[in-house]
């Protein structure tokens, strides 16, 4: 089982800054900022719709391929549902203006990917979401309490990760191939979505 901080450092660090073909969110955004003339919610809806298609595509293993090296022996379906997933909270956030280098910002998009188990995750470790948003009772947390958070997070997706098969993020391939579900990963991502315009 990988260390569950080295699987949220790895989401987040691929997500954010892309590699090879796959663009990190920032760019991502931006690109959706100018396609809509400034129209910040308008981007928003334009990225979330973008990753919605990737989802539901069928070629998404493909076009990911050996750029995204954290696909690795988990079933990559649900390994490229995450990356993608991290992918559009970090670009919600950054159209929202949040800094993608401030790790309250990382804990809130994770919370996000994780939808409803990770603000459950959030509400245990102290947080009180009906009377504070997201970010700001992240920013109301000791460091380490919200390094405890990410922990719980890393776990959390390990655990959905290995659920469907051995994960080891020491292992990273540069090609996997299989299908994905289309239609249970489009409503993932959108559900990914909806908790990330909630909350980002």
């Amino acid at each position: 089982m990988p260390l569950p901080d080295t699987l949220v450092d790895e989401l987040w660090r691929r997500a954010v800054g892309g590699i090879g073909p796959f663009a990190g969110a920032a760019g991502v955004a931006d690109d959706a900022l100018v396609a809509t003339e400034d129209d910040v919610e308008a981007a928003v809806r334009r990225v979330v719709g973008t990753h919605v298609r990737l989802a539901a595509s069928s070629g998404l293993l493909t076009s990911l391929g050996g750029a995204a090296t954290l696909l690795v022996t988990a079933p990559a379906g649900t390994t490229g549902l995450y990356l993608l997933g991290t992918r559009l909270s970090a670009g919600v956030a950054h159209l929202r203006g949040r800094d993608l280098a401030d790790p309250v910002v990382r804990t809130a998009a994770l919370v996000c990917v994780l939808g409803g188990d990770g603000v459950e995750l959030a509400e245990r470790t102290g947080l009180d979401l009906v009377n504070a948003s997201l970010l700001h009772g992240l920013r109301r947390l000791p460091p380490e309490v919200r390094a405890q958070l990410d922990t719980r997070i890393g776990f959390r997706l390990t655990s959905r990760f290995t659920r469907r098969g051995a994960l080891n993020v020491t292992k990273l391939i540069p090609v996997v191939a299989g299908p994905i579900g289309a239609g249970a990963d489009a409503m993932a991502m959108r559900t990914i979505a909806t908790f990330a315009q909630a909350h980002l």
